[in-house]
């Protein structure tokens, strides 16, 4: 019928060459359809260049400032988010975040599909 979680109760997990924090609310909350999570990052932090096989990504910045790059064919943007700001990229463009400030992010991904990130050297 639902599930739900505290944040403060999800043990962080610290990834391999990613520096951002994860905590991994997916398992808590079992979701048939999505994949959430939540990054934590500090000033200066960034995750991987990546693209997605399959999932939409939306990011909701809980707190904290980031910039999203943003690349599709020719075509590169660089959005600033701020707490309360809420994105969707779609799962053929390369994005990146880069934390400008101590920050919190929501990325839920769709459908639920695990390790669906493409990272390639570009």
């Amino acid at each position: 019928m639902y599930s739900m979680v505290d944040l403060e109760n999800v043990e962080p997990h610290e990834l391999d060459d990613i520096e951002p924090t994860l905590l991994p609310i997916g398992p808590e909350l079992r979701p048939d359809r999505m994949r959430p999570s939540v990054w934590e990052y500090d000033a200066g932090e960034e995750n991987t260049s990546h693209r997605q096989d399959e999932q939409e990504e939306l990011y909701v910045v809980l707190e904290g400032t980031v910039d999203v790059t943003i690349e599709h064919g020719d075509d590169r943007d660089v959005v600033e988010l701020t707490s309360g700001d809420v994105l969707v990229v779609s799962p053929e463009s390369w994005r990146q975040i880069r934390a400008i400030e101590e920050s919190r992010v929501l990325v839920v991904g769709a459908p639920n599909v695990a390790d669906d990130a493409i990272v390639e050297d570009r």
